[in-house]
């Protein structure tokens, strides 16, 4: 079967933007489809054109059961090469020959082949990624990495339209320049990282922006901070995972990836830990967290300016943030607006079970496993054999809500079940977009000398998931109600203080 063993949370992801998802349905569907990549010289002699055809796949061998690489004469070692890479990611899956069968094509560069049998054109240029059916487009020669990120990820989400989507064709891009603001951006060169810098959570999000990261032409230094291992379930998005990563430390995986003058170093552990050793002074910080709560609290530690990596329900994004002036801090943005529900309530609402919210804060609260009770009154609730719930016994409740319920489980992917925002699961291409831009933020940062002059509060939205709008960012600010900590005085002056700042 030339699906990969961690598609299960594939479907998860996919369930949550395809309306009237079967589950076996869409399995078999998608293992008839190939998917051919075409490129030629222009790309694979460029350092850009071999960035974006390196992401392209690191994205597509994840979901693709059969990929088909069709190069011009010539470039037959890079398609070994990138077989091989899509092997160590999905170990099944399938790559016949260049002239088998596909049902949708990528062509990279203006030299890939028959134009006519190409669904969708791929190109970059420096910080700009060509993308559409209105292709060819050329690949050239910068070194510049993000323009070939943008790329990857662009023709991915245009491929995945086209083949699942209501309306397919009608959702391609005809022609698009990405970003539409590239032009803001600096030339990019040799520069030193001198002030320290984090990124913080090396989850998908944080795969992403160390892609790019590792192919600056920067000097210095950043640290990788995250406490969780690889599991099986993370292959599915991230794109710096191999088949056999699974179980290694996130950030010492994404550290290996930096082979050039910018050296990784990483944590094993969480953000207040690495505060505890290494102290609360870094000049920039990139979040790429899952919760509001740990972004909230990355903000409280006052860093001198952060970025901020999202994917949720409707878009992706990048914000940045100077804690001082009118612009909203990283916290700002996350503030409640109105009266939460708690964990424990919206788990046990969720299972249908809402009589046993405070046997499920007990579970929450001393991480014991889910009783033969427990599971048998979900069981009732949901209506299916306690057979079901078998496996999740003796599990963190953490499990049986995530992988059961969420998860489908229990009740099948696509039905009418719970929903909870945090539990979204993202497809790759919108995790590593996300990711390209908050290293582009970084970079910027980087070649524009951490001017606190140049430093804006700054929002850019992406929806993914239709043909691309206007993406420039837009500003953003505070949130005004005197409640947030950078309308506290005391917050303002330590920072004021720790950065040599006057009020």
């Amino acid at each position: 079967m030339p699906l990969a063993d961690y598609f299960s949370r594939d479907k998860i992801a996919i369930s949550q933007v395809l309306r009237g998802f079967q589950e076996d349905a869409f399995a078999a569907r998608l293992e008839e489809i190939a998917v051919g990549i075409k490129f030629g010289a222009e790309a694979a002699q460029s350092r850009d054109g071999r960035d974006l055809l390196d992401l392209l796949v690191r994205l597509l061998a994840r979901l693709y059961p059969t990929l088909v690489f069709s190069p011009q004469p010539g470039t037959e070692g890079l398609a070994v090469e990138l077989a091989g890479l899509a092997k160590a990611i999905n170990p099944n899956i399938e790559i016949p020959g260049s002239g088998w069968r596909t049902d949708a094509s990528l062509a990279v560069g203006s030299d890939a082949g028959d134009e006519s049998a190409t669904n969708i054109f791929v190109g970059c240029d420096g910080w700009s990624a060509r993308v559409g059916t209105g292709g060819p487009y050329e690949v050239a020669e910068t070194g510049n990495p993000f323009g070939a990120g943008f790329a990857a990820c662009l023709s991915a989400a245009g491929l995945f339209r086209l083949l699942f989507m209501p309306g397919g064709s009608r959702l391609v891009d005809i022609d698009i320049l990405f970003p539409d603001d590239a032009y803001e951006f600096p030339t990019l060169r040799e520069a030193q990282v001198e002030a320290a810098s984090v990124l913080v959570g090396v989850g998908a999000i944080g795969n992403g922006a160390a892609w790019a990261l590792a192919r600056t032409p920067f000097d210095g230094r950043i640290y990788l901070v995250d406490p969780e291992k690889t599991d099986l379930s993370n292959l599915q998005r991230y794109v710096l995972c191999e088949r056999h990563h699974e179980k290694g430390p996130k950030s010492a995986i994404a550290g290996s990836k930096f082979k050039k003058s910018l050296k990784a170093i990483p944590y094993h552990g969480t953000w207040d830990s690495f505060l505890g050793r290494y102290g609360y002074e870094w000049e920039r910080v990139l979040v790429a967290l899952d919760t509001e709560r740990d972004r909230c609290a990355v903000q409280a530690s006052l860093p001198r300016w952060i970025a901020n990596g999202w994917t949720q329900l409707g878009d992706l994004g990048v914000s940045t943030h100077n804690f001082l002036g009118n612009g909203a801090c990283l916290a700002c943005l996350y503030l409640p607006t109105e009266e939460v529900k708690g964990e424990d309530q919206l788990m046990a609402e969720g299972m249908k079970i809402p009589g046993l919210q405070m046997q499920v804060r007990d579970l929450l609260w001393s991480g014991e496993g889910v009783d033969t009770q427990m599971c048998n009154a979900v069981a009732t609730a949901w209506g299916v054999s306690p057979d079901k719930l078998r496996p999740y016994l003796g599990l963190p409740i953490r499990e049986l809500w995530g992988r059961g319920i969420c998860g489908g489980g229990i009740i099948p992917l696509g039905s009418k079940g719970p929903e909870q925002r945090e539990l979204h699961v993202p497809l790759a291409f919108q995790s590593a977009l996300a990711g390209v831009l908050l290293a582009a933020e970084f970079t910027r940062d980087v070649l524009t000398a951490g001017d606190d002059g140049q430093r804006k509060t700054d929002v850019r939205r992406i929806d993914l998931l239709q043909p691309l709008g206007i993406t420039a960012p837009l500003p953003a600010l505070k949130a005004g109600r005197g409640t947030c900590i950078c309308e506290d005085e005391d917050f303002r002056s330590v920072y004021a203080a720790k950065y040599g700042i006057t009020l």
